[in-house]
């Protein structure tokens, strides 16, 4: 399952963090406040460029791939037969990733893995995530464990940094849990949440305090669907304070940019009718600063219980809607995608 995020996504944020709370909001392109962490880092850590011009990795368990095989069906190619990333959501989800990992290394391929087990993941009074600080080290260690011996590319827990209820203790278990896994040879993002959530400046100081430094870099746009160019230029703005580290954008769902501005609503973050497949996933991307082009959001996949869908889980009608509404596909994929019958999301995943 990988839909339960960004409920804070679209709106913005209701208060900053205590740290930051003196400072004020900081204008976008400003100079981050430093409140968080006083002093910028006097050394970066050597990139690893894991996922520059490399193969990213197909996961022949993805819940598209298994409902294609289970139905036969052609017109889902597009999203089943594409590199996304596999989410670890929970210590199950360790011992299931050695079989991804292995279907890497036989594609000759760098698998895209996203750690999102942080202590209240949801902001919300600890009922998502890690029971504790002390049981989210010891998951991050048996991540580590499992990683060991291969290259891979790791979003580091979506919408922590940018979440209202990020603060110091949240910050460096997130230093912590990068240095960790970089030091077994991983390339870590941080994700930094995307351009309409918070402005440059304050996510810089978020992003410094939270270990930036012995990361590769970060993620933009996970699971939300600000169109590429707007996710690039707000990177690599962000970038500038960060020692200029690289970051990879999430184009799963942004084909055609995102849902328009509701006043009084704030839910076409979930399973909007607006959004389409974006461009196919590639880490030659000709754009200097940015690593890759990944689904690190499943296309396919619910955001919850809400526009039509009753579960978490793949849903193939919005599989066949995402593919049959790309700018970014042949007229044939579309046209096979829109004469399909698909139902909506299922109420467990298929096995």
């Amino acid at each position: 399952m990988t839909g339960r995020r960004l409920a804070t996504g679209w709106r913005p944020a209701a208060f900053l963090v205590a740290a930051v709370l003196a400072a004020g909001a900081v204008a976008c392109g400003s100079e981050p406040d430093r409140t968080l962490n006083p002093d910028p880092p006097a050394r970066y850590a050597p990139l690893k460029h894991v996922l520059p011009e490399a193969r990213l990795a197909v996961d022949p368990d993805s819940e598209a791939a298994r409902w294609q095989r289970q139905t036969g069906t052609d017109w889902l190619d597009p999203i089943a037969g594409a590199p996304q990333a596999r989410w670890v959501n929970s210590p199950q989800d360790v011992a299931t990733l050695p079989d991804y990992l292995t279907a890497a290394r036989q594609q000759g391929a760098v698998p895209v893995v996203v750690a999102y087990w942080i202590v209240d993941r949801g902001c919300s009074r600890h009922r998502e995530g890690a029971p504790s600080a002390a049981d989210y080290d010891r998951w991050i260690g048996d991540l580590a464990r499992v990683l060991t011996g291969t290259r891979a590319a790791i979003i580091l827990e979506p919408d922590a940094v940018p979440a209202d209820c990020f603060d110091a203790t949240r910050a460096k278990l997130l230093a912590r849990s990068a240095r960790r896994l970089s030091a077994t040879g991983q390339a870590v993002y941080l994700d930094a949440g995307h351009a309409r959530w918070k402005p440059t400046g304050e996510t810089a100081d978020r992003l410094l305090a939270a270990g930036i430094a012995d990361a590769e870099g970060f993620s933009v746009n996970v699971a939300n669907r600000q169109t590429t160019k707007d996710s690039i230029a707000w990177g690599r703005e962000l970038s500038d304070l960060v020692g200029d580290r690289p970051f990879v954008v999430d184009v799963s769902r942004n084909g055609i940019g995102p849902p328009p501005d509701h006043p009084g609503r704030d839910d076409e973050w979930c399973n909007p009718d607006h959004q389409a497949l974006g461009a196919r996933p590639t880490t030659r991307t000709g754009k200097p600063g940015v690593d890759a082009l990944l689904w690190v959001k499943r296309p396919g996949e619910s955001d919850g219980l809400c526009g039509g869908e009753k579960s978490y889980f793949f849903s193939p009608r919005q599989a066949k809607a995402l593919i049959a509404r790309s700018p970014m596909l042949p007229a044939g994929a579309r046209g096979a995608a829109a004469a399909a019958d698909a139902p909506a999301a299922d109420t467990k995943p298929s096995s």
